[in-house]
């Protein structure tokens, strides 16, 4: 595993194989969302415009739009919500076919996040893990029943280097960035924010905090792999964290054991 995590207000920075990468699984929509919402800020993507689900476009996986009935319209931003809070899968690659995985890599350079990689969409990357072709016209039943039963080596999903990937320090960056407004615009910022303090997930960055503490925050999991990132509003200001983590042999005591790094990391900045 691997950990970075910035307290706000004074700056001070803990790190554990910080610089490493690891396969982001679903903690890549931070980056989507952060693109996203720069491209409605240059007046290049309408969050208001409605887009319509089609059957042939789900993604297998974690979200609700695959169970839905074809010819749903949800606006740009109603499928930011919904990759984020829920993790949908299917409404993240409806965004990137708007964006594209290159757009997001580049937008991430610009800001000095370089580890930031996304050579997969997202249905790309599950399908890669399952070993299923993403041109057969049965990939998405076969990729289900590929991904439940665990088959396939899981390809390049699982490799750091050629994976979505990043490194705990560059994820803990760029939400030290959005907290501090120091990019994009303060409400911009903001919007990314709250939809990120929606999460529906809570296994790892708030499970053992205090009841009621605020966090916004983006988990992800893959085989051998359990990731959470985001920013914990504690009694004493702010902190950025990104605990990341790949070949876990056991993923549900794993998870124990990353949501008790985040309570040690949130003691160290409130005691």
């Amino acid at each position: 595993m691997g950990v970075a995590a910035t307290y706000l207000p004074t700056g001070r920075h803990v790190g554990y194989r910080e610089s490493e990468l690891f396969p982001t699984a679903s903690v890549i929509k931070v980056p989507i969302l952060v693109t996203l919402y720069e491209g409605a800020l240059a007046g290049e993507i309408d969050l208001a415009e409605r887009v319509t689900y089609r059957a042939d476009t789900k993604v297998p996986g974690s979200g609700v739009l695959q169970d839905l009935d074809d010819g749903l319209t949800c606006t740009v931003r109603d499928l930011a919500v919904l990759m984020i809070t829920v993790s949908d899968n299917t409404a993240t690659d409806l965004l990137l076919a708007r964006l594209g995985t290159e757009r997001v890599e580049a937008s991430m350079a610009r800001l000095g996040l370089d580890s930031i990689r996304m050579p997969f969409t997202i249905g790309g990357l599950l399908y890669e893990l399952a070993g299923v072709d993403p041109a057969a016209p049965d990939r998405y039943e076969e990729a289900r029943r590929r991904l439940r039963k665990v088959e396939g080596d899981g390809g390049r999903a699982l490799d750091p280097q050629r994976s979505d990937r990043a490194s705990p320090r560059d994820l803990c960056r760029l939400l030290e960035l959005l907290e501090s407004r120091a990019i994009l615009d303060e409400e911009t910022c903001t919007a990314i924010l709250d939809i990120s303090q929606r999460q529906k997930f809570g296994e790892i960055i708030p499970s053992r905090l205090p009841k009621g503490t605020l966090t916004a925050h983006k988990t992800g999991s893959l085989r051998g792999v359990r990731n959470d990132a985001g920013i914990v509003y504690g009694p004493k200001g702010p902190y950025a964290v990104a605990i990341l983590s790949r070949g876990m042999p056991d993923e549900v005591l794993g998870t124990r054991a990353l949501a008790e790094i985040s309570l040690a990391l949130y003691e160290e900045f409130t005691g």
